[in-house]
């Protein structure tokens, strides 16, 4: 991959097409280009500095080359169009291209036939004509002035793929408006501006974005989109002061929101933690509040984004505890697709719950592994038993945690009288002993995933998914059932 300061190779592309080119002064922002041919003047204005390992390729029907690209005599028609043609020879655009590039020695003009997208076969041909060209890691300029009017959507569709496949970057894409060209007298010729369609391929990026977020629960995309948007604007002198700061505010609310995905994909679910879930999500609700109805020229995708963002995360609104948390993460993880966070988030929830029942610390470990998980762990094979086979597992747990030594006679008298809780609480009512087989169905399933397929228990991808789900309808119902008498 490319390193980001490095310069990278520009290849500029363009279609050839098959009418007449008639000569115009083409300008982009304050540079003009007198030219017949778009594609020499977007090469002029837009592209920059080139060298010789850069590229150039022009994509050509069999009409185009025959009528554009190779010099030939002029037909009849342009002779009786243009009693003042100044030579016999119609030059094409390759004589034209050497000439402007002859001060950049070695550079090659690569020729490509391409179909004429008549059809959808040969639509996916010319996406792959197209597409092979092409090289890993290069800054692409694409001109899509001429050709069929399929070739604008087809090169936005190309561009994209590529961006993925090959890592590709997009200098910027580009369009000759001839047809809103003004003539000048005092040139004698129309005046044509070249558009910068650069924005088409950013709202494509926006909508792999959105998907990404909608879809998946993922917000790197976003916060790349809007970081890169925001220090093009603080770059920008003609900006001002007042968009430059809800620039910045708008990154930071991207920031922020990429900050709470990411609690989710790496398990922050202790609220006690500085950057658990949900202080994140509380540090982009915050920031939010900054955003502005203004900035619709610059961030209208984002903004777009943002009511979609409201009603996504809206479980997560009045989630303060531990529990809430837990409980708002597992129904992201089994929306979005996130299997292994999922059954950790399932797991740790159903702790977080008996920790509150018996009133302990559900951030201590030692409560939640030691004392909760290590008893219902125990009861699991002798929960459907007798009264005696349950109580000889419970007073093994006792000797367990005296041998284990971890805590002073105080903590450890505290630690007997909430086991006895729990095991009360459970053993004690029908309805509460179904939790225990579930933690183990949870727990069996988590490290099946933790590692990696290696265990004695190992389940189909689409077992785990299902699975999830159905243990998670099957813990909220024990939550619900729970005290109720």
């Amino acid at each position: 991959m490319t390193e980001r300061n490095e310069r990278r190779k520009k290849h500029f592309i363009a279609v050839l097409g098959t009418g007449g080119y008639t000569p115009c002064t083409y300008y982009l922002d304050k540079n003009t280009c007198d030219t017949k041919f778009v594609q020499e003047a977007v090469l002029k204005l837009a592209c920059g500095e080139l060298r010789s390992d850069d590229r150039i390729t022009i994509c050509l029907t069999e009409d185009a080359r025959r009528q554009n690209w190779e010099d030939r005599a002029y037909n009849q028609r342009e002779i009786e169009r243009n009693s003042n043609l100044s030579q016999e020879i119609y030059q094409g655009l390759h004589a034209a291209l050497e000439a402007s590039l002859k001060h950049v020695a070695g550079i090659q003009i690569e020729e490509k036939d391409i179909a004429t997208g008549k059809d959808s076969r040969e639509i996916a041909r010319m996406f792959s004509e197209i597409y092979d060209v092409i090289d890993e890691g290069e800054e692409i300029y694409f001109d899509i002035t001429h050709g069929l009017r399929n070739i604008p959507m087809l090169v936005m569709a190309i561009l994209e793929y590529a961006k993925v496949t090959k890592g590709i970057l997009i200098g910027g894409i580009y369009y000759g408006a001839f047809e809103v060209g003004i003539f000048d007298p005092a040139l004698n010729r129309k005046r044509v501006p070249i558009y910068d369609m650069t924005f088409y391929h950013t709202i494509m990026n926006w909508s792999n974005a959105a998907n990404s977020f909608i879809q998946y629960g993922h917000a790197d995309e976003i916060s790349e989109l809007v970081n890169e948007r925001w220090q093009s604007i603080a770059r920008t002198s003609s900006k001002s002061q007042n968009v430059k700061e809800l620039s910045g505010n708008l990154n930071n609310v991207a920031k922020r929101l990429q900050e709470f995905t990411s609690g989710i994909e790496t398990g922050r679910g202790n609220t006690e933690y500085k950057k658990s879930i949900q202080k994140c999500y509380d540090a982009y609700k915050s920031q939010q509040k900054f955003t502005s109805e203004y900035l619709v020229e610059e961030y209208y995708p984002f903004r777009e984004l943002l009511d979609k963002i409201e009603r996504k995360t809206e479980k997560y609104k009045n989630a303060k505890t531990n529990l809430e948390v837990g409980m708002a993460t597992i129904d992201w993880c089994i929306e979005n697709h996130m299997v292994q966070q999922g059954y950790t988030a399932l797991d740790e929830t159903v702790k977080t719950f008996l920790c509150e029942k018996i009133g302990v610390s559900q951030e201590e470990e030692f409560w939640r592994e030691m004392i909760v998980k290590r008893i219902c762990t125990s009861l699991y094979s002798v929960i459907e038993g007798t009264c005696e086979e349950m109580e000889y597992q419970f007073e093994e747990w006792q000797k367990f945690l005296r041998a284990r030594g971890q805590c002073d006679a105080d903590q450890m008298q505290k630690a007997f009288e909430k086991g006895r809780e729990l095991y009360v609480m459970i053993t004690g009512i029908e309805k509460h002993k179904k939790l225990i087989p579930l933690m183990n169905r949870i727990g069996t399933k988590r490290n099946d995933i933790s590692h990696f397929g290696f265990t004695d228990h190992t389940a189909a991808p689409d077992s785990l998914k299902k699975e999830l789900k159905s243990m998670a309808d099957t813990f909220c119902e024990i939550q619900r059932e729970w005290d109720i008498p």
